[in-house]
């Protein structure tokens, strides 16, 4: 718009300009030609020549509004005043008369119809744009005050302006909406590529047809990007995949082994350190495990075997469970009846099994916990909350983050990878779903989870 703006102004000065100096030329022809029929009067002095009956005629064809706004003065060939205004003559006898350059100097050819000579200058406080002519010896000087000419002129402009600046403006802005939504379609596309891309979008690329050399440019440089982006995703998730896979089967066979030889030893105190040395295999089991679904979820291969589900029964199941390892009444139950949805049982119960266990393992002592399942939209809503230690903002920003645990959850000594929660989100990704963090005051922590029917 300021670009549009400068260009208008600079646009309306130099019209300006031209208008005022084509006004100027008409002017000084109108006056020339005026002043040839006022010289031819100076013989005529009956009293329908006299100024009171010219005034009219005059400002009617110089375009000039009132009569005060002229000078005249006519004079014969004795030098007489024959003809002359009401108000004095404006102009001294040292005004620069310039002659017509179109025409030889004055004395090398006469003209029949009088010579023209014209003048621009001031007086009496005004600006005159005046000419001479002579006739047979007579003489007829004419002025107007080109002052009023140009305020009439800025009048006329600025009603018009008044109509054709809104017009023009609206015109515009219209024009650089149409350019600017065609200039930036390719970026929009790109911008909505951008915005769809995840791990199952990586293969899309951009088609350039019918766009300009530089926007192919871009495009080309987007979708030579993506596939790099996409040949190093799928080289991660195959070695996150490979390594998890790898594994398994050497720590299957060590935990084998470290339960047989638990079994063979008698010392009792050999037997925790194997037990021990068990536990941290399991744990490596567990981890290795979870890596894999983890590769698998990014490389959108979870495997997903879809079926009926009765929330409802699966809750409960694991609230049973959790009776078991915490006081009744530290858990608030609140699960609606009939909800069912169709996903992977054991995905499912591995994911609420997951909340659960974290909020057993992790609530403040004595705390409570808070478990809510609802139909919500058209899917079903579970809410598991519980008290904490006080998370800040940060904490809570890197909550689903991979092997990330909180301080709080480091200084209470408790077991977990920190994959449990980013399992949860890819599950209900999975799924169709979502699982997320609520808004809530420090030292408590909402988790809702949301599945379509």
């Amino acid at each position: 718009m300021l670009s549009v703006g400068t260009a208008l102004v600079l646009v309306l000065l130099i019209g300006w300009h031209s208008l005022i100096e084509r006004e100027r030329v008409r002017l000084d022809e109108r006056l020339c030609m005026e002043g040839r029929r006022l010289a031819g009067l100076s013989d005529q002095q009956d009293e329908r020549h006299r100024w009171d009956r010219l005034s009219q005629d005059l400002a009617l064809k110089l375009h000039v509004d009132d009569a005060s706004d002229l000078r005249l003065r006519v004079t014969d060939v004795q030098g007489v005043i024959a003809l002359q205004s009401r108000g004095p003559w404006p102009l001294g006898p040292a005004a620069a008369w310039r002659d017509d350059n179109r025409l030889p100097p004055v004395g090398q050819s006469t003209d029949p119809r009088g010579r023209c000579r014209w003048v621009a200058a001031e007086g009496q406080g005004r600006d005159w744009q005046a000419v001479q002519v002579q006739l047979s010896g007579a003489t007829a000087e004419l002025a107007v005050d080109s002052g009023s000419l140009a305020a009439d002129l800025r009048a006329d402009l600025r009603d018009v302006l008044l109509l054709t600046i809104p017009v023009g403006i609206l015109l515009s802005v219209l024009g650089a909406a149409l350019l600017s939504g065609m200039t930036m379609r390719p970026l929009k596309r790109l911008r909505e590529a951008m915005r769809r891309m995840g791990h199952q979008a990586l293969s899309e690329r951009l088609s350039d047809a019918g766009e300009d050399q530089e926007f192919r440019e871009l495009i080309a440089a987007y979708n030579t990007m993506l596939g790099r982006i996409e040949a190093s995703f799928h080289q991660a998730s195959r070695f996150s995949a490979d390594a998890a896979h790898e594994l398994r089967t050497p720590l299957t066979i060590l935990r084998g082994r470290l339960e047989r030889a638990i079994g063979r030893t008698e010392g009792r105190a050999v037997q925790e350190e194997l037990g021990l040395i068990q536990d941290e295999v399991g744990r490596l089991v567990a981890i290795t495990r979870k890596l894999l679904m983890l590769s698998q979820a990014d490389a959108g291969r979870l495997p997903v075997h879809a079926e009926p589900v009765d929330l409802t029964v699966l809750l409960q199941d694991l609230i049973a469970d959790a009776v078991m390892l915490t006081e009744s009444q530290t858990l608030l139950v609140e699960i609606d009846s009939g909800l069912q949805v169709a996903g992977d049982r054991g995905l499912l119960q591995q994911l609420f099994n997951n909340l659960v266990s974290n909020a057993l393992r992790y609530r403040s002592e004595g705390g409570w916990i808070q478990v809510q399942a609802r139909r919500s939209g058209h899917g079903v809503e579970v809410l598991i909350a519980n008290p904490c230690l006080p998370l800040d903002a940060a904490a809570r920003a890197r909550f689903f983050e991979r092997f990330y645990r909180a301080d709080p959850a480091h200084g209470r000594r408790t077991d977990g990878t920190g994959l449990g929660l980013s399992l949860v989100r890819e599950i209900a990704r999975a799924h169709g779903g979502e699982a997320s963090l609520q808004a809530s005051v420090e030292d408590e922590v909402r988790v809702r989870v949301w599945l379509p029917v």
